[in-house]
């Protein structure tokens, strides 16, 4: 009964398109585990509020509700329960956690709905996950302070988050660069993507004395250099990596007549909501993705990558751009529903 109704919907939504009928509502909710405070999550949620305005020329009304879990495992588990009961037709999150939600899940499919993770990967295969490629994005920012320091350079390091799956994927690419250029980790801490805090643990580092060659750091470049401009303490050889608007502003500034300090920006876009958005307008039309489109087909992973980067040698290609932009923002794009349709869908 319940293939039937999907099967039904998905025509209706294809004569309306071809005839250019009324179009076709859709409810949206959006699970975050956290929001405010992240410039990317801000960023995310825009994205998304975006697309779904923008899938009106598609044939699709769509009504978009946010939820925000604050990191909050059981609050989270909560919203989504409130989520499948009240009938929403797509549900997007980006989650706690890489785990611990397959009940919900379940349950979420057994009412139709179609169910994609954003930006931190879910390890299930019974989802989509639309998520940036956060290894590579992180093995490319470290092997260039790598190549930057030279072999046997001294760093201070600071992952994000513990158990959450971009950071995992961040740390071990960090891991692997690390060992193949045979880095000395002098400290090591956690900023969890908190700006205040990444601030407070570079400040304490400076204080403490430690001698390093360079910061490697998982975002939050923007305020580890704060703390060291605050202190009036001397810059590192280099520092990589962010894709925080306002630290491109400043190392666009400080580096404009000569470099003064080597940095990295790789672009990591808050997009991956919007194109998943899309994706699920596609599915809940009756598309079908295409078996080639999976960056990591054991949990149905379709990996954004990062359209581009900068240093000193080519900031100029990417000064404009970054100066126009706000200053705690992020970089970002995504692709509307036609675009999904071509890239992702089987003709």
């Amino acid at each position: 009964m319940k293939k039937m109704l999907v099967t039904l919907l998905a025509c209706a939504l294809i004569l309306c398109s071809v005839a250019g009928a009324e179009s076709t509502s859709v409810r949206v909710a959006s699970h975050n585990a956290v929001v405010e405070g992240n410039a990317y999550r801000v960023q995310y949620e825009l994205d998304i509020q975006d697309a779904a305005e923008a899938a009106a020329e598609y044939g699709f009304d769509v009504s978009y509700s946010s939820f925000v879990a604050n990191n909050d495992p059981s609050l989270e588990s909560q919203m989504l329960e409130q989520s499948i009961n009240e009938g929403y037709d797509i549900i997007l999150i980006d989650p706690v956690a890489p785990t611990g939600l397959d009940p919900i899940i379940e349950k979420a499919r057994d009412a139709g709905i179609y169910w994609l993770n954003c930006d931190c990967e879910y390890y299930s295969d019974e989802i989509i996950n639309v998520c940036l490629d956060q290894y590579q994005w992180a093995y490319d920012g470290a092997k260039w302070l790598a190549e930057e320091l030279g072999e046997g350079a001294k760093i201070v390091v600071f992952d994000a988050t513990d158990g959450n799956a971009a950071n995992e994927q961040r740390e071990q690419a960090f891991n692997d660069v690390i060992e193949e250029y045979n880095l000395e980790v002098v400290k090591r801490v956690n900023h969890n993507w908190n700006a205040a805090l990444a601030q407070q643990l570079m400040t304490e580092i400076i204080n403490s004395g430690v001698e390093y060659d360079g910061i490697l750091c998982s975002n939050q470049a923007f305020f580890i250099f704060n703390a060291l401009d605050e202190a009036g303490a001397d810059y590192p050889k280099a520092i990589a990596l962010d894709d925080h608007t306002g630290w491109a502003q400043n190392m666009l500034t400080i580096n404009q007549d000569e470099e003064v300090m080597p940095y990295l920006f790789i672009s990591n876009t808050p997009g991956v909501g919007a194109i998943a958005l899309n994706i699920g307008l596609g599915l809940l039309s009756g598309g079908e993705l295409r078996d080639d489109i999976y960056g990591n087909p054991d949990y149905n992973s379709i990996y954004i990558a990062s359209t581009f980067q900068f240093s000193y040698e080519n900031q100029e290609d990417y000064r404009d751009y970054m100066m126009a932009l706000g200053t705690n923002n992020k970089a970002t794009f995504w692709y509307d529903y036609e675009e999904c349709q071509e890239r992702y869908f089987v003709s």
